[in-house]
């Protein structure tokens, strides 16, 4: 993974589609909104792209930099690396979290009997297969499995329309309770998963084709992703209604098993056990090759592929450690992740260093300016 390594716009799109829809559109984001939350998701992308364009900016003032060399080039050695060796973690820890989430998932849905260690070993040697064939490779395949998933939301939305199963007077009274559960429900927590999780692509833009791709596709693909959760969202409280939205741990899944045409077509749930595992190989992989990618730099490690099977270690056992049941790791993921981890790694910390970018930058044109009228 040391070479240079290029990925062209297309896949950047496919990438940050997958990353998004993979395993959010499982979930019911924003349920707090009731029937409106629809509304909040809108909020939240919205956010989700003012956060993204932070991101591309500060690429643009660095263009070959990872974000862990950018903190550097920021900040001085020290100051720059222990704030990289604090993502380093991050990355570790959010990849250990969406690995325990793939592996609850699947035992909660159709591998009852599995242990979660079991599950969890087999993704990451598949994670860890991808990541020794190198991010170009990943990449390729991205834009496979970006059709596969367009084919089976047009064939989950196709099969619940013929069912008859919307019901559209679910998404009324619309803003019922005013504004205020709306905006608490797009911010911090929808804001921050999915869409402020996008600080990993920090440390894949330095290796688009062309630098000015970050924004002309980025930007787009977070919309088009957001589009399609929004739509999700839309979809699933038309057929459940707000009270089993509410209460459904995956109300995708529950949406799903309301098709019935002809009682023939049903059972329709290796469609999302699919989307599951693809949307749950693409985040993790993500987080994880940052990590590897991050560490390797950090340590001076000459081949990257060095550091994979330490990696990859901490994350299977940290998946494990950071939660003594699904329960407990639900609620540390609402109620203590995005307000102690999100908002600081996605919001603050990234808005700073790029305000002091600017700063820098400034005051570095004015010196040289100053330096040349000095000059006889």
């Amino acid at each position: 993974m040391n070479r240079k390594t290029t990925i062209s716009g297309f896949q950047f799109f496919c990438m940050i589609f997958l990353f998004e829809v993979g395993t959010s559109s499982l979930y019911g984001l924003a349920s707090d909104a009731k029937q409106d939350a629809w509304i909040s998701l809108i909020l939240a992308s919205f956010f989700g792209c003012i956060l993204f364009y932070v991101y591309i900016k500060l690429f643009e003032l660095f263009p070959d930099q990872t974000f862990t060399k950018v903190t550097q080039e920021i900040l001085g050695e020290y100051a720059g690396k222990l704030v990289a060796i604090v993502y380093l973690i991050y990355f570790i820890y959010i990849a250990a979290r969406d690995l325990r989430d793939f592996e609850e998932l699947l035992v909660i849905t159709i591998f009852n009997a599995s242990s979660i260690i079991l599950i969890g070993m087999l993704m990451m040697f598949i994670v860890m297969y991808g990541a020794h064939k190198g991010l170009e490779t990943f990449a390729r395949a991205n834009e496979f499995i970006f059709l596969l998933i367009i084919m089976i939301v047009l064939i989950i939305v196709g099969f619940e329309s013929v069912s008859k199963i919307y019901q559209i007077n679910n998404l009324r009274p619309v803003l019922e309770n005013g504004w205020k559960p709306v905006i608490k429900a797009s911010f911090p927590l929808t804001t921050a998963f999915p869409f402020g999780e996008v600080i990993v692509f920090t440390m894949i833009m330095p290796h688009l084709n062309k630098t000015k791709k970050a924004l002309k596709v980025g930007i787009p693909a977070l919309i088009f992703s957001g589009m399609v959760l929004i739509f999700f969202a839309i979809k699933n409280i038309m057929i459940l209604g707000v009270s089993v939205y509410e209460r459904a741990t995956f109300p995708l899944l529950t949406a799903i098993s309301y098709i019935n045409i002809a009682n023939f077509v049903q059972r329709l749930d290796p469609l999302i056990v699919i989307l599951m595992v693809i949307g749950g190989f693409v985040k993790i992989f993500l987080f994880f090759y940052c990590a590897v990618t991050s560490s390797a730099e950090l340590f001076k490690v000459k081949k990257s592929s060095d550091v994979i099977y330490p990696i990859s270690f901490l994350v299977v056992i940290s998946s494990l450690w950071m939660a003594p049941n699904v329960l407990h790791h639900f609620k540390e993921g609402l109620e203590i992740v995005p307000y102690y981890l999100h908002i600081p790694f996605q919001m603050i910390i990234p808005t700073a260093l790029l305000l002091i970018a600017l700063i820098q930058k400034k005051a570095k044109v004015k010196n040289e300016m100053e330096g040349d009228q000095c000059e006889p």
